[in-house]
C-alpha cells in the first residue's frame, strides 16, 4: 500500500474512531453527567457541552456579577446556548431566585434544558426559545449543532455549513412588561444583534436602579444585523450613560478586540438615585467610547 493511500484511510479512521468516543462518553455519563469546574464553581453537565466549560471562562465578568448578584435576584441571560453563564447565575441567585435564558438555537437549548437539570436548577430557570432584537416579530436564523456562533437573519460566515430555522423574536421591554420582578443583571452575547436589543429595552434603560448588562459587541457584524456605531452612541447620549473600561487598558485602535468595560447612568449633580454599572464585553470600543458622555 502507498504512503498516500495509507494515509487517505487513516484520517477517516481516525475520525470514526472519535466518533466513537465521543459516543460512549455521552452514554457512560448521560445519567449523572459529568463534573467539571468553572470560575470555581463545581457543576454537572452533558458530556457533549464540556469544551464550552472550561476551567477560566469571562474571569473579569465573572467578578462583577459575583458582585451585584445575591441571594433571590433575578438575571436575563441572552444568547444562553449551553448554559456557561446560565449556571453560573443560577448558582448566585440561589432557590429563591430566577433565571431567564434565552436561546433561539433548539440544539443549544436542548442541551441547556439538560445541563439546568442535572445541576437541580430546574425550578429556578426559565428557558425562553426566542431571540432578542429591536422589535417583536419573526425572524430566520441559522445555526451549525449547539455551536453558540449562531445568528438570526444571515449566516455567520465562520460556520461553514448552516441550517436555517424561522424562530420567534421577542424584546426586552416585552419581558420586562411580563415579569413581577426587574433584573438585577442581564447579560447578552448574541453575534451582532446586541445594539438591537439594545434599542429594544427603553424602559429597561429607565429602570432604577439600573440593571447590570453585560455585552458582548460584535461591530464587524453590524452591516450585516443593520445597526451602527452611531446607533449606539445615540442611545448612550440618550440615557446618560457614561462608558468605564473595566480592565483599565487602552483601546489599541477603535472597533477592533473589545475590551471589557461598564458604563453607569450619569445622575445629577445633586446625586439622586442609584448609580448602577452596565459592562461591555470584549473589545477596544469600551475604552474608544469612553469619552462620548461628559457629566454635566
Amino acid at each position: 500500500m502507498s504512503r498516500e493511500a495509507h494515509v487517505s484511510i487513516k484520517a477517516p479512521l481516525k475520525k470514526v474512531i472519535r466518533a466513537m468516543r465521543e459516543v460512549a462518553l455521552t452514554l457512560a455519563t448521560y445519567r449523572r453527567g459529568m463534573t467539571t469546574t468553572v470560575n470555581g464553581v463545581t457543576m454537572r453537565i452533558d458530556a457533549r457541552t464540556r469544551f464550552s466549560f472550561s476551567p477560566v471562562y469571562d474571569p473579569g465578568m465573572t467578578h462583577l456579577l459575583s458582585a451585584e448578584v445575591g441571594s433571590g435576584d433575578e438575571c436575563w441571560n441572552v444568547g444562553a446556548n449551553v448554559g456557561v453563564h446560565v449556571l453560573q447565575l443560577a448558582a448566585l441567585v440561589g432557590p429563591t431566585g430566577r433565571v431567564v435564558a434565552f436561546e433561539p438555537n433548539p440544539e443549544a437549548a436542548s442541551l441547556l434544558r439538560r445541563n439546568i437539570a442535572l445541576n437541580g436548577f430546574a425550578d429556578r430557570v426559565d428557558i425562553v426559545r426566542a431571540a432578542v432584537g429591536q422589535r417583536p416579530g419573526i425572524t430566520d436564523f441559522f445555526f451549525a449543532g449547539a455551536d453558540p456562533m449562531g445568528r438570526p437573519d444571515k449566516p455567520n460566515p465562520l460556520l461553514s455549513r448552516t441550517r436555517r430555522i424561522r424562530v420567534p423574536v421577542t424584546t426586552l421591554d416585552e419581558l420586562v412588561g411580563q415579569r413581577s420582578a426587574a433584573p438585577k443583571c442581564i447579560v447578552i452575547d448574541i453575534e451582532g444583534w446586541e445594539v438591537g436589543a439594545l434599542l429594544g429595552a427603553e424602559s429597561v434603560l429607565q429602570l432604577q436602579p439600573l440593571p447590570l448588562l453585560v455585552f458582548e459587541l460584535h461591530p464587524d457584524a453590524w452591516s450585516w444585523s443593520g445597526h451602527s456605531r452611531e446607533q449606539l452612541e445615540a442611545l448612550i447620549q440618550k440615557h446618560r450613560l457614561q462608558l468605564v473600561p473595566t480592565n483599565r487598558r487602552p483601546a489599541r485602535s477603535p472597533l477592533c478586540s473589545m475590551t471589557a468595560g461598564r458604563w453607569r447612568r450619569v445622575e445629577p449633580a445633586s446625586g439622586a438615585g442609584r448609580t448602577r454599572a452596565i459592562a461591555v464585553g470584549e473589545g477596544a470600543m469600551a475604552a474608544s467610547l469612553r469619552a462620548l458622555v461628559r457629566v454635566r
